[in-house]
């Protein structure tokens, strides 16, 4: 073991290797970065125009609200938009995240391009003349026998200073003073310019419509409260009252079923894609073989007859398709979500084609979008699929294999499915209450019986021949299909292992196990109540201010509970399997990752270390006997070993360690998405700051720092003895981060290897090379502001101990600011957001760097000599000692007068917001052609006002129960102007203000048949494919006319919309299509008939897909499944 620990130890302490490095060497290492950087510039500027999927995709892969103007076009005037482009659309594009990352990368120059303005042209002098590289001491003076090794960079740092000239420290203790007090600064500056822009933000009329504005997550509810009436009276106090309620249920059970279910339903998909391909390929094959027989064909007739194939590929993608067991769960449109009655009647007289009777339905019409979907008749919704032997057809239409009219439409005799919309009240509300009555004689509907059976899902006596021989077999043999392996024993968690279990037909095991999930998800979720409820529940309020003020306030008399609240919650970013976990497991669970992670902190130095080691084979083979082994290599081999598997080695440990910190901080209990982002935003700090800074700093082994530690007045001198001597390794690091890398994250060679190497092998299905085509990159902000805090912390340390780092640290951070605001506009897609929150944290993160700073120039300061072999700087390390006490009280104080405004908004906004909620208000009912005379409106509400100024808070006590009064002394007269004037308009605003306004859906009612307000804006019919470069046109195909801004609906559509957002995501989870390529041999239309034969529970479809030559998979829409609706960020 102790060679082990010497192993380990000897990859400590790397920094200080480079100490004394020449200028000859280090300008050697520069150069060779600016030409890495000169070439991925130039790959960069020569790929930019032709591949726009990488390098532009924001410019046309997203919606309409989020789409930047090209690039222009030339080398170099991509660059003027990106310091051109505006704040406030910035923002309106990328998300508050984005935009303060940037911010904290302009922070960060505002910090280092002053600092080294000043500090360069004094410290290098200083540190320069008459140091100790300029006259080593002879060696024949007895008073001094030392001689000084000072050399290359070195010579500019603290360690040059010669002892008689110990004086000159002060200068850097000034300077030090002045960086603290400096760096502070900015600190606060720019903590008031984030609280004042998240503020605005908030407060703004658009982000006011979101329900994240007014929706308030509760956790931890005593069983007592643990129901709509309680939660309703508990919070009806706050301003404007509750607006709905929503409990959650355990739907662990559920989400189970969901999660197996779309790992079969992609298993068949595969399956059914290559059963296609493989009979397609036979086809060709068997083409080619005729062709040979006819002789050989000239050029003109082989480009006719690919020229014939193409547009008949054209045709089979962009024409018609069938499809079969569409629940019609799926709304494709916010208009079909909203109006599913409307979209009904549209249906029937729609023009794409002939709607048929049974489950199977011809498509027609032009590239367009998604849409024409026909209602399934809602009644008897859980047949037992027995229903299907009834639909067997006689034998003279065996022949046939299925019957089919003139235009090739399926026709079948009964319905596939039932309606299962956001709006119907089969999957629709929240779950009902423990205590809410039943009429009749059903019963309560915790009683549900869970263990209830489930109808049959599919046809036990379909037989593959019962309607003649399937198209396949023209083409392939039975052994050409996919098989697969059951799990041992029947356990589902198992994985399938090759040689073990059952071996299965793929298809037909999928299809029967796919009928049965389908049929059971959907009953699950018709029946909600026979799930436990979880003890939190989502609480909307009708004003923005009562979410923060129910936030801040004590809600409970017993500490903990209906703790922790949160505003600002995307209904779609929330982690369900937390919602159930208790305060004291969150205590238990917090404590134990902390553990771990700190842990991963300390510990990952093995790891690291033992990839270092790979590349020192000779000193593991002469330290370790049962190693010896390894000189009998090859040296080819040795050479290969020690050059490839380190950094590789090194890489995959890189690239696992935030996804084992996101795996902790998920399972740590939180409740968000963002909400891990923050967490591991810490965790990944304090990992890279230790690894990155401390261990390749400081040189002697673990033990010796632990022993170190234990006295923490040891500390200073520890680090003053080692961290100066590291300088100039930090030096290339920043080199290789300011060239290299930024100039790899604006090339993006990952995404380049994705596309054209990854992607030919993985993407087999249309739907994978659907998602790649329109899933853009994402970033995780998590694992992504600590890189940057490091740098900068690293940079604070070594500002005053060696200077120089500063011109490294302003060309690293203007790159970066570059590079990433380009890819922030054009490149990466931001779905969630923060609100701003990790800007804050990473300036708390900072105070390290200054902290450690400030602690080494303590121990640096005691270890100053004269030439009296005495301590010279006393009196600067006892001022740096109240610098670093006074650094402590001030972010403290910080954080206690900025903390709370970073989280929640003030009362005295709420009046301003009120205002610009008005005037949006107006200029939307412009926008929509409702013109009315304001100045009108307001002379009849102040004239009105001086009539009935009392009357109207008398009046209001009296209303019921639900429309209790909100208060006058937090609304004031100017707000009873404001709801007179607004009783005065033709149609509700969302901007009405009037009290304890109740949601159409309060306590989960959902009400499908309840008229909705016709759609506020229509886009307009154009031929956008003709008006956009070629390059454009799937995403003008997939995203074009789709609505996805909020204030372009009522408040009664939003209200649909939230009804269904903050659903447990089990309830909200659609039936999966099955999406399959036509071809022109009818293998695909066969396909989908005899699935349809076996169950009306599969819904499969190949609409809008097709083979083309290659048979490679094809498409000219988004699957049938996809929906704008998931687009909308409530």
């Amino acid at each position: 073991m102790a060679g082990v620990g010497d192993a380990i130890d000897q990859q400590s302490g790397t920094g200080q290797r480079s100490s004394g490095i020449s200028i000859s060497t280090f300008l050697a290492s520069l150069a060779t970065a600016i030409i890495v950087f000169a070439v991925e510039f130039v790959i960069f500027l020569i790929l930019k125009s032709k591949l726009t999927r990488i390098y532009q995709p924001r410019t046309y892969l997203v919606p309409e609200r989020e789409r930047t103007a090209p690039s222009p076009a030339g080398l170099f005037r991509w660059i003027i938009p990106v310091f051109r482009t505006s704040n406030s659309e910035f923002i309106k594009k990328c998300g508050l995240d984005a935009y303060f990352f940037l911010r904290y990368l302009r922070m960060l120059l505002k910090i280092f391009i002053p600092l080294s303005i000043v500090i360069l042209p004094i410290l290098i002098p200083i540190n320069k003349v008459g140091g100790r590289d300029t006259s080593p001491i002879d060696p024949l003076d007895h008073k001094f026998t030392t001689r000084y090794n000072v050399s290359g960079l070195d010579q500019l740092a603290w360690g040059n200073v010669r002892p008689e000239h110990s004086q000159r420290y002060w200068a850097h203790l000034i300077l030090a003073v002045i960086v603290v007090v400096y760096v502070c600064g900015i600190f606060f500056d720019e903590f008031r310019g984030y609280i004042r822009l998240r503020q605005s933000y908030l407060t703004s009329p658009q982000h006011r419509l979101r329900a994240s504005a007014t929706t308030v997550l509760v956790t931890s509810i005593p069983s007592r409260w643990l129901s709509v009436e309680a939660l309703d009276s508990l919070f009806d106090v706050f301003p404007g009252g509750v607006r709905n309620i929503w409990l959650n249920r355990d739907l662990d059970q559920l989400n189970a079923k969901i999660k197996l279910r779309n790992q079969l339903a992609f298993t068949l998909e595969s399956a059914q894609t290559e059963l296609i391909k493989k009979c397609k390929r036979a086809h060709l094959k068997q083409i080619k073989a005729e062709a040979r027989k006819e002789g050989r064909q000239s050029k003109e007739t082989k480009q006719q007859i690919q020229a014939e194939n193409d547009r008949r590929t054209a045709q089979l993608v962009e024409g018609a398709g069938i499809s079969s067991g569409d629940p019609h769960q799926t709304a494709h449109t916010v208009q079909d979500l909203l109006q599913p009655k409307r979209h009904k009647v549209q249906q029937v007289g729609a023009k794409v084609g002939h709607t048929v009777v049974g489950g199977l339905k011809r498509i027609g019409g032009s590239v367009h979008r998604p849409g024409g979907h026909r209602p399934a008749n809602t009644q008897g919704n859980t047949e037992h699929a027995a229903d299907d032997a009834d639909v067997r057809l006689s034998s003279s239409s065996q022949a046939n294999h299925h019957p089919m009219g003139m235009d090739g439409t399926v026709f079948d005799r009964h319905d596939d499915g039932r309606r299962l919309t956001a709006s119907s009240p089969d999957v629709g509300g929240s779950p009902a209450l423990p205590d809410t009555e039943q009429t009749g004689n059903s019963k309560k509907k915790d009683e549900y019986d869970v263990d209830k059976e489930y109808p049959v899902a599919y046809n036990e006596e379909y037989q593959e021949d019962d309607y003649g021989e399937p198209v396949w077999k023209k083409y392939i043999r039975e052994k050409d299909r996919e098989t697969m392996r059951l799990p041992i024993f029947g356990w589902d968690w198992m994985p399938s292992l090759p040689l073990l279990g059952k071996k299965v037909d793929t298809i037909y095991h999928c299809r029967k196990e796919l009928a049965r999930l389908n049929l059971e998800i959907e009953i699950d979720q018709q029946h909600p109540e026979k799930f436990p409820l979880m003890n939190s529940a989502f609480v909307q309020f009708n004003h923005q201010v009562a979410a923060h003020m129910a936030c801040q306030s004590v809600s409970h008399h017993i500490p903990k509970q209906m703790t922790p609240r949160m505003v600002e919650i995307s209904p779609d970013d929330v982690i369900w399997d937390n919602m159930s976990i208790r305060w004291w497991e969150r205590y238990i669970r917090t404590f134990g990752v902390m553990v771990i992670v700190g842990a991963m902190v300390i510990g990952w130095a093995f790891p690291v270390a033992f990839t270092g080691l790979l590349s020192q084979l000779s000193y593991l083979e002469n330290h370790f006997v049962w190693l010896r082994w390894l000189g009998k290599l090859p040296q080819w081999l040795i050479s290969a070993i020690q050059g490839i598997l380190p950094p590789l080695f090194l890489s995959i440990l890189m690239a696992l360690l935030p996804l084992v910190l996101r795996f902790l901080s998920r399972n740590q209990g939180v409740h968000t998405g963002m909400a891990i982002e923050l967490t591991v935003q810490n965790y990944y700090f304090a990992f890279l700051f230790v690894q990155i800074f401390l261990v390749v700093s400081i040189s002697s082994g673990f033990s010796t720092i632990i022993d170190s530690l234990k006295n923490v007045l040891s500390v200073p001198d520890l680090l003053a003895q080692n961290i100066p001597k590291a300088s100039n390794y930090f030096f290339s690091y920043m080199v290789l981060q300011a060239m290299s890398v930024s100039a790899g994250a604006l090339v993006q060679i990952f995404a380049l290897i994705s596309w054209f190497i990854l992607a030919p092998l993985l993407d087999n299905t249309a739907r994978k090379k659907w998602a790649r085509a329109t899933n853009l990159n994402q970033m995780q902000w998590g694992t992504f502001f600590p890189v940057y805090t490091t740098l900068a912390s690293i940079g604070l340390i070594y500002c005053i101990i060696s200077p120089l780092i500063m011109v490294f640290n302003v060309l690293t951070f203007s790159l970066f600011w570059i590079v990433y605001r380009y890819n922030t506009l054009y490149v990466t897609k931001f779905r969630f957001d923060t609100g701003g929150l990790l800007f804050p944290r990473a300036i708390n993160q900072l105070f390290t760097g200054l902290y450690v700073m400030e602690i080494c120039l303590i121990g640096m300061f005691f270890l100053v000599r004269d030439e009296k072999k005495e301590v010279a700087c006393e009196g600067q390390a006892i001022c740096m000692i109240i610098v670093l006490i006074l650094t402590g009280l001030f972010q403290y104080f910080l954080n206690e007068a900025f903390n709370p405004l970073s989280l929640y908004l003030p009362i005295t906004l709420e009046d301003e917001a009120t205002q610009r909620d008005e005037e949006f208000a107006r200029a939307q009912r412009r926008r929509r052609g409702i013109e009315e005379d304001d100045e009108e409106l307001d002379k009849d509400g102040q004239r009105e006002d001086g009539e009935k100024d009392g009357s109207i808070e008398l009046g209001a006590m009296g209303n019921n129960q639900q429309q209790e009064p909100s208060s006058p002394l937090f609304l004031g007269s100017r707000l009873n102007r404001v709801n007179n004037s607004m009783k005065k308009q033709r149609r509700k605003s969302w901007a009405d203000r009037s009290s304890n306004t109740r949601s159409p859906f309060f306590g989960g009612r959902s009400d499908p048949s309840m008229p909705t307000i016709r759609a506020i804006r229509k886009k307009l019919a154009m031929d956008t494919e003709s008006q956009a470069p070629a390059t454009h046109a799937i995403g003008q195909s997939l995203f074009s006319g789709i609505h996805d801004e909020l204030e372009d609906l009522t408040p009664e559509e939003r209200d649909q919309l939230v009804q269904r957002a903050f659903q447990h995501e089990a309830l909200r989870m659609r039936r999966p299509v099955i999406w399959v390529p036509r071809d022109d041999m009818g293998v695909s239309d066969d396909e989908i008939f005899r699935t349809q034969r076996l169950t009306k529970h599969i819904w499969i479809s190949n609409e809008y897909q097709a083979l083309d030559g290659k048979c490679r998979a094809i498409f000219s829409r988004s699957p049938p499944d996809f929906s704008e609706v998931d687009l909308i960020q409530l």
